[in-house]
């Protein structure tokens, strides 16, 4: 009797458990494709899932255009199942604070200068002089090139995916007063040149002659307006006329920074997708980061013009022997002060990209 009962026991358990882990009682591997579609399924036209987009660019600026274009190509691409929600001029905060909660999930996805904090590699990207004209940085920076690929690989490590550059044009000065010798690398300029924190910036500034000092992004109008610096680096024709055109008397259109900033999508957010949408929403991302080389150049030659016409800026560009002896400069004095930061190997593998 005794027996029967004990075996009716254990039987009953049996079949709580069996019950149990049948339920998902023991908690899906979100990692599981069961678990995937269950959470997949949870979205569709009809109740899309809305995705942030987050941009440090005003809102009038090349990089909004083809943020706006990229929020139609997804609602297109994904029949409404997937929709992007664009936040330009910094309103989810700072490029550095986004990049940290892009890596959390906490947004989705951003079109920004990806910081180095999290890894000193990652300002690799503007490193100075290496495209020296749009051809060449269709050509280092684009979906095939070793930039990418290293932006790529190290991105992924942070749980982020970084699908491509989207190139706003290039980074030159924007000044208050004009520098003395102006048209010569290393002699002093005795001028305050704003710089982001970032070496890749702050070095070449000081080697080129200027007193580099380090504003934030959202200071720089004010700070040009009350004397603290008297031109910045770190804009693009485009970007100074949105930002300082008031403010500025002269643009220097030099070549020093292709401004290729970066779409980058949460892993964690991706997660939340079916395979299908996440192929078409990194699809998306895609063709808008190929599209924006196509526009960059046509783009700067407009806003050179316009703060000309509009801010009578007088706008001043290098010719191309004097972006060469520039480059020359910087490779031979600045690049090797960066290996430390970079690694000897990666600026290796960056100089023969480019022949040297």
């Amino acid at each position: 009797m005794k027996l029967k009962k004990g075996l009716a026991i254990i039987l009953a358990l049996t079949l709580v458990l069996t019950c149990f882990a049948a339920c998902g009682g023991g908690g899906d591997d979100p990692g599981t494709e069961e678990g995937s579609e269950g959470e997949a399924a949870a979205y569709s036209a009809d109740s899309p899932l809305v995705l942030r987009l987050a941009s440090d660019a005003p809102i009038e600026h090349i990089a909004s255009t083809v943020n706006n274009e990229l929020v139609e190509l997804i609602a297109e691409k994904t029949e409404g199942r997937v929709q992007l929600d664009y936040y330009p001029a910094s309103q989810l905060g700072s490029y550095e604070t986004v990049y940290e909660e892009v890596m959390l999930g906490a947004i989705d996805a951003a079109q920004i200068t990806v910081p180095d904090a999290s890894d000193a590699r990652l300002g690799a990207a503007y490193l100075p002089w290496y495209a020296t004209s749009f051809e060449e940085a269709y050509e280092l920076y684009g979906q095939d090139s070793l930039m990418t690929a290293t932006m790529r690989e190290i991105c992924a490590a942070q749980n982020v995916n970084f699908v491509g550059f989207l190139l706003e044009g290039f980074i030159g000065w924007g000044f208050v007063d004009m520098p003395q010798d102006l048209y010569t690398p290393g002699t002093n300029k005795s001028l305050a040149l704003r710089s982001p924190a970032m070496l890749t910036f702050r070095i070449p500034a000081e080697e080129l002659g200027f007193t580099a000092t380090t504003v934030t992004y959202a200071e720089v109008p004010t700070a040009m307006q009350t004397g603290v610096i008297d031109g910045w680096v770190g804009g693009t024709p485009n970007m100074n006329y949105a930002w300082v055109g008031e403010i500025i008397n002269y643009m220097v259109v030099n070549y020093m920074h292709a401004e290729a900033t970066a779409y980058v999508v949460s892993e964690v957010s991706l997660g939340k997708l079916t395979e299908e949408d996440r192929a078409l929403v990194l699809e998306a991302f895609t063709e808008m980061s190929d599209r924006s080389f196509t526009m960059a150049e046509e783009n700067e030659k407009d806003y050179m013009q316009r703060l000309q016409d509009d801010y009578g800026v007088e706008v001043i560009e290098f010719t191309e022997e004097q972006v060469a002896e520039f480059a020359q400069f910087t490779r031979e004095n600045v690049w090797p002060q960066l290996e430390e930061l970079l690694t000897v190997e990666l600026m290796d593998a960056f100089r023969a990209e480019i022949g040297m």
